[in-house]
């Protein structure tokens, strides 16, 4: 099947064309003139360190506590709450630099404070369009992995062979001849395997105007040129993570129906990032200029948001005839939760959307429903379980997100030593957070072994949900926050230093 050729959409160029709001908002990260040129940043924040047993003072006992008696269970619930929660690999973004090599230390920690956990990340490769990437080319990208690593941060690369700065520049614009492009996927694999535990997607990239899979140079955008490029894609990008692509048209020739949620196909594994969502009636080029075509494109996205990650970015519609952008709360709402919109730009395009949804009063609602949102529900478990036996936990728990996490994850069980403090660590490896649907209610029930060697006592009980990499699973910014109120009456809420939510619970260890 032929396609039409995509719309390119008015681009911005990083942090040059912020509108003033942004640069309001963003003025923690930077000065709203570019990249270029001096900064003001704050200072780098030290990365806090986690102590494997730390001493903690003794929780104060409270009637209402649940109190552990042999051969029976404990029960409790949770309360939800309506604040906005800042998780690891959804919400809004912002850009790391024009240029991923150009992003510093001081920028990312910037970010991080300022409540991102999500950067985008240009990836340039102009001058290489010619030749192989130099050694430290690939150092240097590992360098800034690095950086996201410190900072708390993950990315969203996407690797480009140009960026015009206008609307008539892009049919001028370069990429590099299909060979080169899939010998530098070769070079990047060992690069992105050694850094996937903080790539949250991978945007497509490498293939036309802006990387965005148009207007290319090369013919990169024929069908067997495109699919030869997803397959080295998808064969450099550790198994656990997902590619974005722009096109849906693209993606319904692969796999013509939406595919099942990890079914172990290639179209399982790409997701859709939309550069101009909710811009007019085909999202700028997004979607066919037919209505028919462009009913069941949608139609495809939607199913497929379930699958993979959809993530966005609004745009300025002027280059469509005749927009209609799609801008109140009511079409923010309604399409975040039809597309599982998973994160969007902070900083582009604000004032059509953003400043709107501000005036109208959503976007609290907005920010807290993009991606996953696990809210505690209610909690059962053995009351004492001996050392060296298994005791068994059932954990009833909301998605009130629009979306599920896509990347792995684990589930934690942290019993810390009322007198001495210390703190034990156990997997509940039979219970998987990407099976927890958006707007659904989950019920799971676990074993957990107390090890054999477990000094007696009365134990608290805490939940976690560390990342899945071991690289990061001992780093508490990384951890997912359920979104439950404190309660101090039932000893409940989250600890900031084991990245684990109190349950107000107690587990006897005779």
């Amino acid at each position: 099947m032929m396609l039409p050729l995509p719309r390119p959409r008015r681009r911005h160029q990083g942090f040059r064309r912020l509108d003033l709001l942004a640069c309001v908002t963003l003025a923690l990260l930077s000065a709203c003139g570019g990249t270029n040129g001096a900064e003001q940043v704050p200072a780098a924040p030290q990365v806090p360190q986690v102590p494997e047993a730390p001493q903690v003072p003794q929780s104060p006992q409270h009637p209402d506590t649940p109190t552990p008696s042999s051969g029976m269970a404990v029960e409790t619930t949770f309360l939800a709450t309506g604040e906005e929660i800042a998780n690891p690999e959804r919400g809004m973004y912002v850009w790391a630099a024009d240029n991923l090599a150009s992003w510093t230390q001081a920028q990312a920690d910037a970010q991080f404070k300022a409540g991102y956990r999500l950067v985008y990340a240009p990836v340039r490769l102009d001058a290489y369009a010619n030749s192989t990437l130099p050694e430290s080319a690939l150092t240097g990208l590992a360098d800034v992995f690095a950086t996201a690593r410190r900072a708390g941060l993950k990315v969203i690369p996407r690797f480009l062979y140009n960026y015009p700065a206008g609307e008539t520049e892009y049919r001028a614009a370069k990429d590099a001849p299909l060979s080169r492009v899939l010998q530098h996927i070769a070079q990047l694999k060992p690069v992105l395997a050694a850094n996937a535990d903080v790539i949250a997607y991978l945007q497509a990239g490498f293939v036309g105007a802006w990387g965005e899979w148009h207007t290319s140079s090369n013919n990169l955008t024929a069908p067997a040129a495109r699919t030869q490029i997803r397959n080295a894609l998808l064969a450099a990008l550790p198994a656990g993570r997902f590619l974005q692509l722009r096109y849906p048209g693209y993606l319904m020739e692969w796999s013509p129906q939406a595919p099942q949620w990890r079914d172990g196909s290639a179209a399982s594994r790409i997701g859709v990032h939309n550069d101009c969502f909710m811009a007019s009636t085909t999202d700028v080029g997004t979607y066919s200029e037919d209505a028919a075509v462009r009913q069941r494109e949608r139609g495809y996205v939607a199913a497929l948001s379930a699958v993979a990650p959809f993530g966005a970015e609004t745009c300025n519609p002027a280059d469509e005839p005749n927009p209609t952008p799609r801008t109140d709360c009511a079409d923010i709402v309604r399409e975040g939760r039809q597309f599982g919109l998973t994160y969007l730009n902070d900083s582009y395009y604000r004032a059509l959307f953003h400043t709107r949804w501000q005036a109208q009063g959503c976007m609290a609602e907005v920010k807290r429903s993009m991606g996953y949102r696990f809210e505690l529900v209610a909690l059962r478990h053995s009351a004492a379980v001996a050392a060296g036996q298994s005791g068994e936990l059932t954990l009833t728990l909301r998605n009130s997100g629009w979306a599920r996490a896509f990347n792995p994850r684990s589930v934690q069980v942290l019993l810390r030593h009322r007198s001495s403090g210390a703190v034990l660590r156990m997997a509940l490896a039979s219970i998987d957070p990407r099976e927890w649907l958006p707007g659904s209610t989950s019920t799971v029930t676990a074993p957990f072994l107390v090890p054999a060697s477990t000094p007696s006592g009365t134990y608290d009980m805490l939940l976690a949900l560390p990342d899945g990499a071991p690289s990061l699973a001992g780093d508490v910014r990384y951890s997912v926050r359920p979104a439950n109120a404190e309660d101090a009456a039932r000893s409940q809420g989250w600890n900031e230093e084991l990245g684990a939510f109190r349950t107000g619970t107690m587990l006897s260890v005779p």
